[in-house]
Parts: structure tokens; sequence; C-alpha cells
């Protein structure tokens, strides 16, 4: 059987699963593990929004809607709130719905790129785009954030763009930093990309900003490139197992995204596109979340800040923190950050996310949603501070 020559399935392996795997073993084994791996929300779902699936799950018709662009009551309630947070008014028709972003990227990039076209990605990225990428065929550049000072490098930016670029992906607040773009920051891409290249902006972290809004691409004026947003319920409406996303699409893109889904996808279930239609009526249920995780990322700052081999990059928004550990790491012979990962799972059961996944090989990436998740950063103070010994044999 010949299987497509061009990824490298294995050696692309998203860490953060394997990890959380590892984590899920040492827990059948009566182990006191804390997971600081995946970005889903620890809160239960407020119970109207429950009771609203409920609702539709026993209702034949409700439940058995197929629509493979999307209900067009969320499509709807989803236009009104944009116009209701940005002052934007988009058609309802505009919003393409599917399980997640995940798929409306890799169907993205099959319609935009292909194989000798270019691809530009900020650096540090989510893994999801370097393998769409990956998939396509397309040769993948990148773009630097500076995780010191949380702004674009706008020189990486402009010398990675070049005339065979078709798309270029922006995630504000981003994953893994917690970086937001500015203003001043989108319009000087747009005048950079003047048009050649789609923009994507993922802005699934949007609402879960710790100390001020962002800018949506969906409010910038005058602009000569093509944006197209994707966004979903699964981290500011905790709704993160139920996969309901979206992407904000010109008119152009509406056909073609809709008749990949009549085929690859037929229908997002209807049930929990009811519940996501409820969950945009919960707005305090969001702010509630992010009041949590600041406190969180303030307290991870104050706890690690003391330490002298790790250095921790203050997050403004999202549901992570990133540790740079490049010296922890050196000065104890380890040699990347899948083997640092596992040290510390194996010393102190705390599952973290492997900095290699975004393009930062002696990082570690800490998800905010654990009830313990205090617990877990005093296990890892400890760790950092008094158990960096010699280095573990072997990967997995």
């Amino acid at each position: 059987m010949r299987i497509r020559a061009n990824v490298d399935f294995y050696g692309n392996r998203f860490l953060m699963f394997v990890l959380d795997r590892m984590a899920y073993e040492y827990e059948k084994e009566g182990k006191d593990v804390i997971r600081l791996t995946l970005g889903k929300a620890e809160l239960p779902l407020k119970s109207e929004i429950v009771k609203s699936m409920q609702a539709a799950m026993e209702d034949d018709h409700k439940s058995s809607l197929v629509f493979p662009e999307g209900l067009p009551q969320l499509k709807e309630e989803l236009a009104r709130y944009y116009h209701g947070r940005y002052e934007v008014d988009i058609p309802p028709k505009n919003f393409i719905i599917s399980v997640g972003t995940s798929t409306l990227f890799r169907n993205l990039f099959y319609l935009l790129a292909g194989e000798g076209d270019e691809i530009l990605l900020p650096l540090p990225y989510y893994s999801l785009y370097r393998f769409c990428g990956l998939l396509v065929g397309a040769k993948i550049k990148y773009y630097r954030i500076d995780p010191d000072t949380m702004r674009l490098d706008r020189d990486s930016f402009r010398e990675n763009f070049t005339e065979k670029t078709r798309i270029v992906v922006i995630n504000t607040p981003g994953n893994p930093l917690g970086n937001i773009l500015t203003t001043e920051e989108l319009y000087e891409m747009d005048r950079i990309v003047n048009g050649q290249a789609a923009i994507i902006n993922d802005e699934i972290y949007a609402n879960v900003v710790f100390d001020q809004e962002g800018t949506s691409v969906m409010q910038l004026e005058g602009t000569k490139s093509t944006f197209i947003t994707t966004d979903a319920f699964s981290k500011g409406y905790r709704m993160y197992c139920r996969r309901v996303g979206y992407a904000i699409v010109p008119d152009e893109l509406v056909t073609p995204l809709t008749v990949i889904q009549h085929h690859t996808l037929l229908t997002t279930d209807p049930v929990v596109q009811f519940g996501a239609i409820a969950a945009l009526s919960y707005q305090d249920e969001v702010q509630e979340l992010v009041r949590l995780y600041k406190e969180r990322r303030d307290y991870t700052i104050s706890r690690l800040g003391d330490l002298k081999d790790v250095k921790v990059y203050p997050s403004e928004g999202g549901f992570y923190i990133t540790l740079d550990c490049g010296a922890f790491m050196k000065n104890r012979r380890i040699q990347d950050s899948l083997e640092l990962a596992v040290r510390i799972m194996e010393r102190q059961n705390v599952a973290a996310v492997p900095g290699a996944d975004f393009g930062l090989p002696q990082a570690l990436r800490l998800s905010f949603s654990n009830l313990r998740y205090r617990e877990g950063i005093d296990r890892l103070h400890r760790f950092f501070l008094r158990e960096g010994g010699a280095a573990v044999p072997g990967h997995i």
C-alpha cells in the first residue's frame, strides 16, 4: 500500500496527545496526575446550554435537520453577534459551519494552495497550520512573533512574503504565546500582502483576553487583501467536545466550501448547533472563564518568575502560557522538549505540552484549564528548582 510520501506522519505526531495519552496511562495505574495539556475548559457547560441540546435531541424535527453549510438559525445568530460586538454587517450566508475549525483549515488550504505554492505562518504556530500545509504539498515559510515583546517581527514578515505566497495565517490571541496583534500590525500585514494572498485569521481565542480587547480583522477598513476568519465554540463557550466551528468567507468561497462539505461532512450535528445558539446568549459565562484564567496567568508569572533557568512569557489572552526552558535544558543535557515533558511526567506527574508542537524546541506550553492548575504550577516549580538530574534516556 502506498501512502503519501511528502508527509512524515510519525514525525508529525501532535505531541500534546502523546503526553495526554501518557497521563491517561498514569491515571489507570492510580497515579495522581495533573494535566496541563488540552485547551479544554474544565468548567461544566451552563445548564441552560445543556438543556437546549437536550430539547433539540428530544425534538425529532430539530435533531434530524441536515444543512451541509450549517443551520440557518445559527448563521443568523452569528450575524447578529458580530453586528452587536464589532458593529459589522456580515450576511448569514457568509458563515460556513463545520465540526470545529480544523476541518475548515484543511478545506481552505486545499482550495487556496497546492504544490509549488507558499504559505506563510507565524512562528511559533499552532501545529494544525503547518500540517495542513504539508497535506497540500505547499512550501511552508514563517514570520516571527517576538516572544519577549509579543510583537510582530515586521522584517521577517516582509522577507518571507513572496510572489509565490498564496495563504497567510494570523492567530490572535496566539496559540501558544497568547500574543495579541495590534490594529497597526494588522494593517501593516495587509499593506505587505496587498491583495496577493488570502489572509486566514484564526480568532478562536478572541473572547478570552486578559488585559485589553484586540481588534478583529472584520473591523478593518479599506483593506486590499481577502480576509477569512475562523472561530469556534470550543474555547470561551466551553464546548470543546461538542465540535461547532465556523468560517466567515467572501462570496466566492461560499459555494466551494459548501460543496466540499456536501461530499465530506454532510452535516454538523444539529443538536450541538442548537447548543451553540444558546451559548451566544451567555456572554457572562465567557467573562467568568476569562477572570479565572487571568488569575492563573498571574499566578504562573508570580510562582515561576524566580526560577533561574526558566523564563515565563506573559500571555495576553487565550488558554495557555509558555515557558522558555532553554537554559534549564542546556545545563542538564536535555535534548528536546519531548524529553523534558517526559521527565516532568515521570518525576512530578504533571503533563505539559512539548514546545516542538509549535516550533519552539526548548519550550513547554501549559493549559490553564485544570481545576488543580495552581497545584500543577507548584509541582513544576519544585521540579525546576530541585529535580534537574541526568537526562532520561530514550523517547516515546
